[in-house]
């Protein structure tokens, strides 16, 4: 419901006993737009020229698309000391919550690429009937869509993707994308929890597919939180090819641990290939905390390819040649900026795109850095086919400063500095890395379309942000950057283009 027709605040639109009479069905995850669209409140902005007759976020202001959204659901106290979790994977831009007259947040919850995990066990209702009230806001700065790319670029002011404001292959999206995006869950643990298990594959030497393997080595780690205001001791447990891995510890008093296991010796792996070098095998991999020898606090299950990622400098090509298991990779590759601009995700519908484009013989996409980090169904399906991706991280030449723009507001310099929030740039990128960095197909990651980062995002999230979280993975100031390639003759680079 949109907020100039909510009269109540979150502490009251929250409570179970209030009556909802005439709002709308929400569409969540979703967006303003897919909301209003699915209520028959504006036209498919797809069809013909219905985009212009829906208003604009830079003509009606913030409010018009700063919407409430709530939520009914049952969920009774749990026993036994256990947990229950509230789960955001991506809100645009920033909200506050409640529940059951509650607020949730007491910090600002804010930017696009950003997960939030509340502890809601004391906010559920003793009868089981809970309401979560959600109001979100747009993005601080939505941008003037004025033409040419990205506008007049303040859109990138935000940690937000940057072709809502129009590009040259696209019409501006009038809410910017507000919304519950992504998806919401509902979680329940015992008083520990394992948040953000990591698998690190090492497959040394030049293998063949379908051939007996010498071992690879299985390294992992998971982040532990113990919810209570006692110590506890535990075994966290690793489980792959029907083999067990454990490790005891002892947690601290509500903190958040990080957990190493000890490295596991896979023999005769079954390894992961590109599309066409081989087979694009799988592991179950499974994490386990045990609080005594029966009682499971916590699980988390992944699916891991076995291969490592190399690159080396090719002499012929004057190019940066990437390795799968030693293997070197023709690589046939296409740039995908996003699957729907009115971010309608399925996993079918990821499923099948990624499946056409194996299907054109095709073994790595590029995301482009104006649109998003991909979800983990987006690599899921990558996974399953065997492309490799490369994963931009959210800057653009046009929006972020590359060049004189006489479209844009501000000047040059002043948009190399966006975004306004460096921190929060930071904040986000570290917590997307942690989202997709179990994925075999992840490749590559990148700091921007056509241009670098600002020095103070830039030197973190390279020398101290990537080395921590992951790595294993080559990465590249930009994405025409020297190191990757110096080979004009087949026109890398700016151009100018014959």
């Amino acid at each position: 419901m949109p907020i100039s027709k909510v009269k109540q605040s979150g502490e009251v639109l929250s409570n179970p006993t209030l009556a909802l009479n005439d709002w709308k069905k929400a569409i969540v995850p979703g967006t303003v737009l897919t909301t209003q669209l699915a209520n028959n409140e504006i036209p498919d902005p797809f069809y013909g020229m219905n985009n212009k007759l829906i208003p604009d976020i830079y003509q009606t202001g913030r409010d018009y698309y700063t919407y409430w959204f709530v939520k009914d659901f049952k969920e009774n106290m749990p026993a036994n000391n256990g947990r229950v979790w509230l789960n955001f994977r991506g809100i645009n831009y920033s909200c506050e919550i409640y529940l059951n007259g509650k607020k949730v947040n007491d910090k600002p919850f804010k930017g696009m690429f950003l997960r939030k995990r509340f502890n809601i066990t004391k906010l559920l209702a003793k009868n089981g009937a809970n309401r979560l009230a959600v109001i979100v806001y747009p993005p601080d700065v939505v941008g003037n869509p004025n033409g040419g790319q990205g506008g007049d670029g303040t859109i990138a002011r935000g940690v937000a993707h940057q072709y809502t404001a129009g590009w040259d292959w696209i019409r501006p999206i009038r809410d910017r994308n507000t919304g519950i995006w992504d998806k919401v869950t509902i979680e329940k643990t015992g008083i520990v929890n394992i948040e953000n298990p990591h698998v690190i594959t090492l497959v040394p030497g030049k293998r063949k597919p379908d051939v007996l393997q010498q071992p690879a080595t299985i390294k992992t780690t998971a982040e532990l939180t113990n919810t209570s205001l006692s110590p506890i001791s535990g075994t966290l447990t690793m489980t792959i090819d029907g083999q067990k891995i454990s490790q005891k510890v002892t947690l601290k008093p509500n903190q958040t641990e990080l957990v190493k296991l000890p490295d596991y010796l896979l023999k005769n792996p079954k390894l992961w290939w590109p599309a066409n070098y081989g087979e694009q095998h799988l592991y179950d991999v499974k994490f386990t905390f045990l609080t005594n020898a029966t009682t499971v606090s916590d699980s988390e299950q992944l699916k891991v390819g076995v291969r490592e990622i190399g690159n080396e400098w090719n002499a012929v090509s004057n190019s940066k040649q990437v390795t799968v298991n030693g293997q070197k990779i023709f690589i046939k590759g296409g740039n995908w900026i996003i699957s729907d601009a009115m971010l309608r995700f399925t996993n079918e519908r990821y499923d099948n795109e990624i499946r056409y484009h194996r299907d054109m013989n095709l073994n790595l996409l590029r995301i482009w850095g104006g649109a998003l980090v991909e979800r983990p169904e987006f690599y899921e399906a990558c996974d399953k086919y065997g492309l490799l991706v490369i994963q931009d991280f959210w800057m653009s030449g046009d929006c972020n400063g590359r060049w004189v723009d006489p479209m844009k507001l501000e000047d040059q310099w002043t948009r190399r500095k966006y975004p306004d929030d460096h921190h929060l740039f930071l904040e986000s990128a570290s917590d997307m890395i942690k989202m997709i960095r179990n994925h075999s197909s992840l490749a590559i990651y990148c700091g921007g379309n056509e241009i670098m980062p600002p020095d103070d995002i830039l030197i973190p999230l390279r020398d101290k942000i990537l080395p921590k979280l992951d790595g294993t993975r080559w990465f590249i100031d930009y994405s025409n950057a020297d190191d990757m390639s110096k080979n004009t003759i087949g026109g890398n680079g700016d151009g100018p283009y014959t």
